[in-house]
């Protein structure tokens, strides 16, 4: 809003409605272009902010067997329900050998909304400790940590990783439509609202 006293414009934090208004593009995020399956696991990395926060949620309600979530804020994870997690402001080799454990035990889908170094640890130890030949289906939907990476080619060359990105452009109308509705659905049925 502008204001005579400051001819600077003010842009309020997003409401509780401005936040559920963009829920269902990042359900579709989970659904439409992640496809989470029943019994997979899926990581989620940015698990502390609002939407990481309702992918461990939905993840979970979609059927997931086993969620991993990553964040600055060691309770919450738990309290969303996740299986584990990997605290960001641990010590960076303890996060590493973490990361390359939960890697190993096998995560068909990595939800990331976080991107920068982060998102480009979990790609590394995807690459070199994932399962040969095993998809692990990497979707980045946020960029709140870096808008870029620099990764090495040895994370897509060697390794079954599927890169895409996920957002109002990469789906038609139609189907955002759908997604709009099924997390309308999913949030009318498990009682879902955000904890901010």
């Amino acid at each position: 809003m502008r204001t005579n006293e400051n001819p600077a414009v003010h842009v309020s934090p997003p409401s509780s409605v401005s936040v559920s208004a963009r829920s269902p593009v990042r359900f579709m995020d989970r659904t439409k272009r992640a496809r989470i399956q029943v019994g997979a696991t899926v990581l989620v990395n940015g698990a502390s902010g609002a939407f990481g926060s309702l992918a461990v949620r939905i993840a979970r309600q979609l059927g997931a067997a086993r969620v991993i979530a990553t964040g600055r804020n060691p309770a919450l994870p738990g309290q969303l329900g996740a299986d584990a997690a990997i605290t960001l402001g641990d010590d960076p080799d303890l996060v590493k050998r973490k990361m390359a454990t939960y890697f190993a035990g096998g995560i068909d889908i990595v939800l990331d909304y976080l991107w920068g170094p982060r998102a480009r640890s979990l790609l590394v130890a995807g690459a070199k400790a994932g399962p040969a030949g095993r998809p692990i289906r990497f979707v980045q939907i946020g960029s709140i940590s870096s808008a870029e990476i620099a990764m090495p080619a040895a994370v897509l060359c060697s390794s079954a990783i599927e890169m895409m990105g996920s957002g109002i452009g990469c789906v038609p109308l139609d189907r955002l439509l759908a997604a709009i509705k099924g997390a309308m659905s999913v949030a009318d049925q498990i009682g879902l609202e955000l904890p901010y």
